[in-house]
């Protein structure tokens, strides 16, 4: 087991939304030991908060949304996988708008601001959710398992289905480390076709070269990758990010094929579902405790 951490002072940046165009800015706060992650709408009437649990998650269509009482906050997944890359547990996230910015596309500046705001230790300590057994969902040829392990490993492939793009595979043991230095930088990507598309649902309103990786019909539109992979490095981002919702870190092997949030969702419900049956079913098994009963000893004359 480790400590429960947050930050040590507060600390802003600015930014627009992937997906509203809006601008925003963004501030983090140290939060008490047991308080978890949760997001305020500084710009809404009396701040409303939405605690980062997954029975909070109202959309996942081209990124993570939570909801409560009628007020969202978009896109969490990148600064959620920075959190759960620096092990940062309790956290006010304060926003002026209804979307964490997107920065460069990546987690990699959300990493650096928790960096300059410095890490603090909590005397609490915290456990990992270990999986007990495996757990799969699956929507027609994406699917997504976990299964029993000491650590969280994650191999992740995916097919493209562009000519210029051929299959991905990663596989990488998650910690501290490989994140900062293999995850943390990969971009979100898309592909210029659905651009169109994505515009006429109110997506991707403020995507550009400067914060996703791009694919054209000839390959990839920006200057260079930070990865040869790094597309499916970022579906690894996601995951973190995705799972994290969790509150503590995950320890089993991760496989996925072609899954995205919507699955990553499911299976952090699933991984609490079972977590939650695994706690209960402990407690009713083990013993009441009964206080021995007491026999005063006597006490000789020269004692008194």
């Amino acid at each position: 087991m480790s400590h429960q951490k947050t930050i040590r002072r507060p600390v802003s940046i600015r930014g627009i939304g992937l997906h509203t165009g809006k601008a925003v800015e963004l501030t983090l706060l140290p939060a008490p030991p047991g308080s978890g992650i949760t997001f305020e709408r500084a710009d809404l009437p009396g701040a409303p908060t939405i605690p980062a649990r997954p029975e909070h998650v109202v959309d996942v269509h081209y990124a993570t949304t939570l909801a409560r009482d009628g007020v969202q906050v978009k896109t969490i997944e990148h600064l959620m996988a920075a959190l759960s890359g620096l092990g940062v547990d309790n956290l006010r996230v304060r926003l002026t708008g209804p979307e964490v910015p997107i920065l460069d596309g990546s987690a990699a500046p959300f990493v650096a601001l928790l960096k300059t705001a410095g890490i603090r230790r909590y005397l609490l300590r915290k456990s990992p959710i270990r999986v007990q057994r495996p757990i799969t969902v699956r929507a027609g040829d994406r699917w997504i398992r976990i299964e029993p392990a000491d650590r969280l490993v994650v191999e992740y492939t995916m097919t493209f289905g562009h000519p210029k793009l051929p299959a991905q595979r990663v596989v990488l043991t998650v910690n501290r480390e490989t994140f900062v230095r293999e995850v943390a930088p990969c971009r979100t990507f898309g592909f210029l076709r659905d651009v169109q598309y994505l515009w006429s649902q109110g997506l991707a309103l403020g995507g550009s070269l400067e914060n996703a990786v791009v694919i054209g019909e000839e390959g990839v539109l920006n200057d260079a990758l930070r990865f040869e992979d790094e597309m499916i490095r970022h579906k690894v981002l996601d995951l973190i990010g995705d799972l994290y919702l969790l509150g503590r870190p995950v320890h089993g092997k991760v496989t996925a094929h072609g899954a995205g949030h919507a699955l990553h969702s499911q299976l952090a419900r699933e991984i609490l579902r079972q977590h939650r049956a695994a706690e209960a079913a402990a407690a009713a098994t083990e013993p009441a405790w009964d206080p021995p009963l007491l026999t005063p000893e006597p006490v000789s004359p020269a004692a008194l």
